[in-house]
C-alpha cells in the first residue's frame, strides 16, 4: 500500500497524473526534436516521447496500486463467446514447487482470437481438423502485479502471430497478478499450467501449440517449462515450442535498486519503483531470497536448465533488460541438447511485441516474427 492507493489521495494523484503529462508531452517534443538529445541512438521521436508517457503512466499505476485487473474482467465480459473461463487440472500436475506455499489453483479466464474452437471440433483425441490448429497460448506481462490481457493488446498480438508464425487462433489467457498472500509465487506458475492444460485438453496436439510470453509472463514460460522438465507427466506433454520477448529474468528482492544499474535504464519504459513493487509482491517473502529450489523459478538468470522445446528469445537493443536476457540466452545455448535462438532489434525498446504499434515498430514487429518463424520451421 501507499498514501496514494485510497481515495481521496488516489484521485487527487490522478488529477496531478494528468495536469504532469499534458505538461512533459510539449516539453518532450521540443527535447528530443534534435536528433542527437535523443537517448538512444536510432531512437524516433515518437519512441522517445511514448517511452516518457509510459514510464509516467507506470508511475501512476505504482503509487496508486492500480492493477488493471477490473478492465480487463470487464473486457473478458465484453467478449462474450470467445471468453473462456478455465477451471484448475488435476491437483497431480501442479507438483513440486508448485505446491508450495499457501496458493491453491483457481480458474482463470482468457480471450480466444479471432474466435474459440468450435464446440464440435473438440475430441478427447485430435481430429484430422484439429491437427490443422495451430494455437498461441500467449501472456502478457506486467511485473507480475498489471495485467494487459486487453482485447486491444489481444488483437495486435494475434494478428503478429496469424500472419508470421501461422497460428489458426491464438488464446490470451489472464492469471492471477499478485496482490495479497494468496496470489504469490506460484500462483501465476498454477495459472500457466492451468491454461496450458486446457488448450491440450481441446485435442490440439502439442507440437501444435506455441507458448509464448512477454517481460514477466516471458519468466512465467521458464517456470512452466522448467515445471515440465523437472516434473514430466503424460497430461502435459511439452509444446511445440515458446517465444520469450523481453523476459525478466532477474528478478531479485532488490528489483528496483538492480534496474538502475542496467544501461538504458534512465530511458527505457520501464521504472525502478514498479519492478520493486513487482519483486515485493511476487516472491514468497518480501525482501528474502527464495530458497536454493524455488529461486530457479523466479529468477533464471545464472540457473540454466534443459528443455526439450525450441526457445525463441527476443530483447530490444535500447532496453534495459537486453544484457541480462542476451547473458541468459547465452547460458541456455550452453546446455546440452537445448535449441536457443535469440533476435534483437537494434532501436527497440522494451517489450517490442506489446508496444510495436503505439512506437511506430511494425516493421520491425514483423521481421523479429518472421525470424521466430523460420526458427521454428528450422529455415535457419
Amino acid at each position: 500500500m501507499t498514501a496514494w492507493s485510497k481515495q481521496p489521495f488516489k484521485a487527487l494523484y490522478g488529477v496531478f497524473f494528468i495536469v504532469k503529462l499534458i505538461g512533459l508531452i510539449p516539453l518532450s517534443l521540443l527535447r528530443y526534436s534534435p536528433k542527437w538529445s535523443r537517448p538512444v541512438p536510432g531512437w524516433s521521436l515518437k519512441i522517445c516521447v511514448v517511452n516518457v508517457v509510459a514510464r509516467e503512466l507506470f508511475r501512476y499505476y505504482t503509487q496508486t496500486r492500480s492493477n488493471g485487473v477490473a478492465g480487463v474482467e470487464s473486457g473478458h465480459r465484453r467478449a462474450k463467446e470467445r471468453f473462456a473461463l478455465v477451471e484448475p487440472a488435476d491437483a497431480s500436475l501442479y507438483s513440486g514447487v508448485l505446491a508450495s506455499g499457501t496458493s491453491k489453483p483457481a480458474a482463470v479466464g482468457g480471450l480466444w482470437f479471432p474466435s474459440p474452437i468450435p464446440q464440435s471440433e473438440r475430441e478427447g483425441e485430435a481430429a484430422p481438423s484439429l491437427r490443422d490448429e495451430k494455437v498461441v497460448l500467449h501472456f502478457a506481462g506486467g511485473a507480475f502485479v498489471l495485467a494487459f490481457g486487453t482485447e486491444e493488446n489481444g488483437q495486435d498480438i494475434s494478428n503478429i502471430m496469424t500472419r508470421h508464425l501461422k497460428a489458426t487462433r491464438t488464446f490470451l489467457a489472464q492469471y492471477r497478478v499478485s496482490s495479497d498472500s494468496q496470489t504469490r509465487f506460484p500462483s501465476a506458475i498454477q495459472d500457466l499450467v492451468t491454461s496450458y492444460h486446457y488448450i491440450l485438453s481441446l485435442g490440439i496436439p502439442p507440437a501444435n501449440i506455441i507458448l509464448s510470453g512477454d517481460s514477466a509472463a516471458g519468466n512465467l514460460i521458464l517456470a512452466l517449462l522448467r515445471h515440465l522438465s523437472s516434473n514430466p507427466s503424460p497430461h502435459l506433454p511439452p509444446p511445440g515450442g515458446a517465444m520469450l520477448w523481453s523476459p525478466w529474468v532477474h528478478v531479485t528482492p532488490t528489483a528496483g535498486a538492480d534496474y538502475t544499474q542496467c544501461r538504458n535504464s534512465a530511458h527505457d519504459l520501464l521504472i525502478p519503483s514498479l519492478l520493486q513493487w513487482g519483486a515485493d509482491a511476487y516472491l514468497p517473502e518480501p525482501g528474502k531470497t527464495p530458497p536454493s529450489d524455488v529461486l530457479p523459478f523466479i529468477s533464471p538468470l545464472h540457473h540454466a536448465f534443459a528443455t526439450t522445446v525450441p526457445l525463441f528469445v527476443h530483447a530490444g537493443g535500447g532496453e534495459a533488460f537486453f544484457d541480462q536476457v542476451n547473458e541468459f540466452t547465452v547460458e541456455m545455448e550452453r546446455v546440452q541438447g537445448n535449441r536457443v535462438r535469440f533476435c534483437s532489434t537494434e532501436t527497440a525498446p522494451h517489450n517490442l511485441l506489446l508496444a510495436y504499434r503505439g512506437l511506430g515498430l511494425e516493421g520491425e514487429m514483423e521481421v523479429a516474427a518472421e525470424s521466430a518463424r523460420k526458427f521454428f520451421e528450422g529455415e535457419d
